[in-house]
């Protein structure tokens, strides 16, 4: 009988534990349409990121997809031949995350996140 009690606390425990773990846990999110204020942070936090550069970013960034893949364009030769380089360089990728009420910027080849002051992203 005691060892069923243990039993039964034990299992207690360790779901309330996991339970806990879960809240602290970001999730893949998205943001709702007509979020100006939202891509206009975004596109200052990815500028910082990238120390300064100005990225071109799609008005309806993190609308369709949590994450924003950033590439090097082709060279294009005088006669309009694009021109690939022969190391291709991957693709930078942030992703757009919610963690209880923040959204967060995040960097997955570094793993840096920006907490960001939108909180109109939802969970995917």
């Amino acid at each position: 009988m005691i060892i069923k009690h243990l039993t039964l606390v034990a299992l207690s425990l360790s779901l309330l534990s996991a339970c806990a773990l879960q809240a602290h846990e970001s999730v893949a999110a998205l943001l709702p349409n007509n979020s100006s204020e939202a891509r206009a942070e975004i596109v200052a936090v990815v500028s910082n990121a990238l120390a300064g550069k100005k990225v071109p970013i799609a008005q309806d960034v993190f609308q369709q997809s949590s994450r924003l893949l950033l590439t090097t364009p082709p060279v294009t030769s005088p006669k309009g031949v694009k021109v690939y380089r022969k190391e291709i360089t991957p693709a930078l990728v942030f992703e757009l995350r919610k963690k209880a009420d923040t959204c967060l910027l995040k960097r997955l080849d570094t793993g840096q996140e920006w907490p960001l002051k939108t909180r109109s992203c939802f969970k995917r």
